[in-house]
């Protein structure tokens, strides 16, 4: 199944895992999601007989961490954090290491397995989980072995990750949608391929922000840029046009960059 035919069948990406895998697809072969879905689940059943008794919610979360990132020993990849692997569900599961997005990706997914109610929470530059609870949520950091994370410890993930670019607000604590969760899975993925010149791989990246994002402007403005840079100049001319069509009030700088191609 492709990143597209999934979209046609689950628009709102309820099927995390299996969305997660599609994502990246053409990095892994086009890989089956199913053994990943095994995984997950196979974890889940793990930890069902390791639930505190009488049940807690801070217990089921502490089984839940010290499972994942001690039994199973999922870790945060520092050494190699750019690394395209870490963006793979099925090469994270096999290495162990990954990073916050798809750590938290896993997270959310065995932590949904098990009844709770888990979400993902996109800070700028620091990917995490939480857990929606009745008199509030609770945050969590799965790069770092799923520490607890408060609003002090956000504002810090933030600066330290953005190098202090963005200055963290509490709204930065909502949740995210699963398709988000996948946009961002990509982004990550064609920031890096973008940044190191790979139009090859970057031009299968744009086409999935477009997939995910289909409204959204700067997705086919980042897909014009890869298809001008491979020299597919009329390929890239369509997307900007699109980029323009969908852009508030058509924006002066997408207008000034068609025109002057139109001239040269």
């Amino acid at each position: 199944m492709s990143l597209h035919e999934y979209l046609q069948s689950d628009p709102e990406c309820h099927r995390l895992l299996e969305g997660a895998v599609l994502a990246v697809g053409p990095m892994l072969g086009e890989e089956d999601p199913a053994p990943v879905v095994a995984t997950v689940d196979a974890w889940a059943d793990a930890l069902a007989g390791r639930m505190p008794l009488p049940w807690t919610v801070h217990g089921g979360i502490d089984a839940l961490n010290t499972y994942l990132f001690q039994d199973v020993g999922l870790q945060g990849d520092r050494e190699t954090y750019d690394d395209p692997a870490n963006a793979a569900l099925p090469r994270v599961i096999e290495r162990r290491r990954g990073m916050p997005i798809t750590l938290s990706i896993l997270w959310i997914e065995a932590a949904r397995r098990l009844g709770f109610r888990a979400i993902g929470v996109g800070l700028p530059g620091h990917f995490i989980s939480g857990i929606q609870l009745d008199m509030g949520t609770l945050y969590f950091d799965a790069f770092n072995g799923g520490r607890g994370v408060g609003e002090e410890d956000a504002a810090w993930l933030v600066e330290q990750s953005t190098g202090g670019r963005a200055v963290f607000h509490p709204s930065m604590l909502a949740p995210v949608a699963n398709r988000a969760i996948l946009g961002r899975l990509v982004r990550n993925l064609h920031v890096r391929y973008v940044r190191t010149g790979n139009w090859d791989e970057a031009i299968w990246t744009a086409t999935h922000l477009v997939l995910l994002n289909p409204g959204e402007s700067t997705s086919y403005r980042d897909r014009a840029f890869v298809r001008f840079k491979r020299g597919e100049s009329a390929q890239g001319m369509l997307d900007l046009q699109e980029a323009i069509r969908l852009s508030p009030e058509g924006d002066p700088e997408l207008v000034q960059w068609l025109e002057k191609l139109q001239r040269d």
